[in-house]
């Protein structure tokens, strides 16, 4: 007898009754609203460390609507803790490849991607347009995470913010009128590092980024959540510990994001070599650190810096420079040691 012939026959099944399959599972959740997930709208910005694991997670989960933001393209050294991408993605924007990888996930759901750096001058324009319920904060500097925090204040919508270092990281969900991340961190940690140069453990991102997709489907599913907490996860022994938050009275509300405006010139102190390994600003200027530095690594007085930089500064007279570098601390570093001298050339220095 011909085997094709007693094959069964294919049953077509349309895209809500796999979605009632697929998500079978945390529907039987006592409390947990599928259909909320579904119909929810969430923003992602940054598709990298912890963008990977809260779009992958949400997108499992049946998150209807999904826009992930991310300029960057994919790297190598990313696919050891960005699992959305493989060797054959490097060169591929990010976003893009974790839009599709979403959809394999959830062919129902609808996925917009944004291949754009977040910025003041257009932010909140994008949070109205987009109107999503939740924003997701996976980047990976303080700049960025203070703007996006005040921006999402401002737009009354609440944030979902994590961050990740070497073996550990934190997250928290900030609501409009509770605490807000300047409360937390009233100004950037000056012993900040990057992953880049600290490192960090690939697993430890998927355990951050999946606590930070958990409150989102707490959020929008109608279930209690983290907001006046923040989470604190150790890798090394192996506990998450919850703090309290609360709003200082003492912190001023923002209005607007001027404090976020956008630089005219960027300005790059890392190392030649940092520059060339990873991505770099097109038009930035380049001064590296280290040629501003003493034997024993302190910065010289503003009295001994060499011609260059006084050249540099003149160059960009009366202008707005951002100061970059990998995690933000050699930046300060350079803003703090050198923006009384770029004020006499009506340069005005910020580190981002």
């Amino acid at each position: 007898m011909d085997v094709s012939s007693i094959a069964p026959t294919p049953v077509r099944r349309d895209h809500a009754q796999l979605d009632r399959e697929r998500t079978d599972r945390q529907r039987r959740l006592p409390g947990f609203d599928q259909d909320a997930v579904a119909a929810a709208r969430v923003l992602v910005i940054g598709a990298g460390g912890l963008g990977c694991p809260v779009v992958q997670a949400l997108a499992a989960a049946g998150v209807g609507y999904l826009h992930i933001v991310d300029s960057d393209s994919v790297e190598l050294s990313n696919i050891q803790r960005q699992p959305l991408f493989g060797v054959s993605d490097v060169g591929q924007l990010k976003a893009e490849v974790a839009a599709r990888r979403a959809l394999q996930l959830c062919p129902s759901m609808t996925v917009e991607t944004t291949n754009r750096h977040v910025d003041a001058s257009w932010i909140l324009d994008f949070f109205a347009a987009s109107a999503p319920d939740c924003v997701v904060d996976c980047t990976d500097t303080f700049a960025s995470k203070y703007l996006i925090a005040d921006a999402a204040q401002l737009a009354g919508l609440p944030l979902v913010w994590g961050t990740v270092l070497r073996f550990g990281g934190s997250v928290s969900l900030f609501e409009p009128d509770g605490a807000h991340l300047r409360d937390i961190f009233p100004t950037t940690p000056q012993t900040l590092e990057s992953c880049a140069l600290a490192g960090v453990l690939g697993a430890t991102t998927a355990v951050v980024g999946s606590l930070m997709a958990t409150e989102v489907l707490k959020y929008v599913s109608g279930l209690p959540t983290a907001a006046g907490s923040l989470l604190t996860y150790d890798a090394l022994s192996g506990t998450c510990t919850a703090f309290s938050t609360v709003p200082d009275p003492a912190r001023v509300v923002p209005v607007d994001l001027s404090a976020h405006e956008v630089p005219q010139v960027l300005l790059d102190v890392r190392e030649a070599p940092e520059r060339e390994e990873s991505v770099k600003h097109e038009g930035s200027l380049h001064f590296p650190l280290s040629q501003l530095s003493d034997a024993d690594g302190s910065l010289l007085p503003a009295t001994d810096v060499p011609a260059e930089l006084l050249s540099l500064f003149e160059s960009v007279r009366d202008q707005r420079v951002g100061v970059y570098c990998a995690s933000g601390a050699r930046a300060r570093r350079f803003v703090q040691a050198y923006e009384q001298l770029a004020s006499e050339y009506g340069v005005h220095l910020t580190a981002i």
